[in-house]
């Protein structure tokens, strides 16, 4: 492996990808992305942002574009191809498979995100009413009622951030508790801002434009009722988008993979960033951060790697004493 020929491949193209793609590019490896579906992630189903820095407000869909227009500028490499395994092999390169071949890197990264858990009927909503992430859209619905669905600690936590920027909070809650801290629980329970709907599934969701309504199913009584809300921030949990690295034995915790300061994994070679690592802060700004670290410290890693095998390779063989006769 020559200097010239560091490469590093970032498994998934999101802000947190393109930024690594940036930094290590930078630090001349040859880098490639492997995308399966467009570039961006979730960033470009975000209706408006309005806490990244530079920008007072900008379309999700647009700060993907400006970032992957300057990825492509750089020349980067674009594979549209699904990740189904990475294996480390013994002399320290990455083989990644997918879906249509086989390819050798020297270091990887990945940034594949986490998979929002769905209610399953509301893809026709999303960007229009419908969103996953109460900091980033929360603004955009100052006076009116919303409602959050979840009974878990990321919905009490989404339903205590809006209770400060919009008019009305509905919970939404399927059982009749919380799995949150009862902390958390309390303040949201006296909140004059936030109603509780316990016992409740939302069965349809309903507007022409734009959610209007929702449509609860009470879980004691089976009555139907409807509410009448500007959004739903749905907060019934995510996961890691991981299952293709199964084989490699990296360290997780609750399925995110553990990084140090460098954002390298339990795997020497392999860095995570964005949202699939266990960062307790999932926004596009701290996704961009880490990518900017695995990008620059994957080519650090990649190049050590090389001066030790280089070092190792022009090492003299130990002098034997030739054998006397006795």
């Amino acid at each position: 492996m020559s200097e010239s020929n560091v490469k590093v491949a970032i498994i998934g193209g999101g802000v947190g990808g393109m930024s690594c793609a940036v930094y290590a590019k930078r630090a001349n490896a040859d880098v490639t992305i492997f995308e399966q579906y467009v570039m961006g992630g979730l960033t470009a189903t975000i209706d408006w942002i309005e806490n990244y820095p530079s920008y007072s407000k900008i379309e999700g869909w647009q700060l993907a574009e400006n970032m992957f227009n300057h990825v492509e500028s750089l020349g980067v490499e674009i594979k549209y191809e699904q990740v189904v395994s990475v294996t480390k092999q013994e002399d320290d390169t990455f083989v990644i498979t997918t879906d249509h071949g086989a390819y050798t890197y020297n270091s990887v990264v990945v940034a594949t995100g986490t998979k929002h858990n769905k209610l399953g009927i509301e893809d026709n909503y999303v960007g229009r009413g419908v969103s996953y992430c109460a900091t980033c859209d929360g603004s955009f619905y100052r006076g009116q009622a919303v409602a959050v669905v979840g009974n878990t600690a990321i919905a009490v936590k989404e339903a205590l951030y809006l209770d400060g920027v919009v008019g009305k909070v509905y919970v939404v809650n399927p059982t009749d508790s919380f799995t949150a801290d009862d902390a958390l629980v309390a303040r949201l329970q006296n909140s004059a801002n936030v109603e509780i709907l316990y016992n409740k599934t939302i069965s349809a969701l309903s507007g022409e434009d734009k959610l209007h309504e929702l449509t609860l199913v009470d879980n004691v009584t089976h009555q139907k009722s409807q509410l009448a809300v500007e959004a739903l921030f749905v907060a019934v949990g995510s996961k890691p988008a991981t299952d293709f690295l199964s084989t490699t034995g990296v360290v997780t915790s609750n399925g995110f993979l553990v990084t140090d300061d460098t954002m390298m994994t339990s795997v020497q070679g392999m860095f995570a960033v964005g949202d699939v690592s266990n960062g307790k802060l999932k926004q596009i700004v701290t996704a961009c951060a880490d990518g900017a670290k695995a990008g620059n410290f994957a080519v650090a890693y990649c190049k050590a790697l090389q001066h030790k095998q280089s070092k190792a390779a022009t090492k003299p063989a130990p002098k034997t004493k030739a054998k006397t006769k006795k």
